[in-house]
C-alpha cells in the first residue's frame, strides 16, 4: 500500500493545491492522499490564519476531485504548532507498513532541510517536489543532492506554473476582484456561501 501526505494552511486550498495532488497521485498511483490542513503552522499565529473548521471544509472539497483522496484533522484536534515530524510519526504508525510519501510545493521543498527534525522525517517518508518552472526545478534539484546527503529520499514532478497564491487569492476576493479559474469551484462555492476573505 501507498500513502501520500500532503500537507499545509490550506488557507484557502487553491487551483496550485489541486494541480499538485492530481500531479503526485498521476506519478505514485498511491492507495490514498491524505490532506492534513495545520492547525496553526510553526511560522505564523493563530490570529493570522482562518478558523479551523473552514479550512477543513475547505480541504474536504478538495478531496471531492481524486477518488483515493481524504482528509485527516490529526493536526487541527491536536491544536497548536503543527510539526511535519509529529504528522509522520502519527502516519507511520497508523499506516505501518505502507510506502509512505510526503508531498511538497517547490516553496516548501526548498526550506525542508531547515524544517524542525527534517532527518527524521526523512527516515519515516520519501520526498515528492512538484516544480512549477525550470528556476524552481534548478533550485529543487540542489534541495534534493542536500537531501540525499542526510540519507533523504526525493523525487521530483514538473507542472504547469500557477503565478498565484493564498494571499492573492484572499486580498482579491477582499477587493471584490474575480477569482475564477484560481479555485476549484467546490472550493469557491464554500467560500461564496460563508462569506469568507470579505473583511480583509
Amino acid at each position: 500500500m501507498k500513502t501520500v501526505i500532503f500537507g499545509g494552511t490550506f488557507d484557502p486550498p487553491h487551483m496550485g493545491h489541486l494541480r499538485l495532488m492530481e500531479k503526485v497521485i498521476s506519478a505514485v498511483e498511491p492507495d490514498r492522499f491524505v490532506i492534513v490542513p495545520a492547525y496553526v503552522p510553526p511560522q505564523k499565529s493563530e490570529s493570522e490564519v482562518t478558523d479551523s473548521g473552514d479550512r477543513f471544509e475547505m480541504c474536504r472539497r478538495l478531496a471531492l476531485y481524486s477518488p483515493v483522496a481524504e482528509v485527516s484533522d490529526f493536526e487541527i484536534a491536536g491544536g497548536g504548532k503543527s510539526y511535519t515530524v509529529f504528522t509522520a510519526e502519527h502516519f507511520r504508525d497508523k499506516y505501518h507498513g505502507d510506502t509512505l510519501y510526503f508531498a511538497l510545493g517547490s516553496d516548501a521543498f526548498a526550506r525542508f532541510p531547515q524544517w524542525y527534525r527534517a532527518e527524521r522525517i526523512t527516515e519515516l517518508a520519501e520526498l515528492i517536489c512538484v516544480c512549477r518552472s525550470e528556476a524552481e526545478r534548478e533550485l529543487c534539484e540542489r534541495t534534493a543532492e542536500e537531501i540525499k546527503r542526510i540519507g533523504g529520499r526525493c523525487t521530483l514532478i514538473s507542472s504547469e506554473p500557477f503565478e498565484c497564491s493564498s494571499s492573492d487569492i484572499k486580498d482579491r476576493i477582499a477587493r471584490g476582484l474575480p477569482v475564477g479559474g484560481l479555485l476549484p469551484p467546490a472550493v469557491a462555492d464554500y467560500i461564496e456561501k460563508r462569506g469568507l476573505y470579505r473583511d480583509r
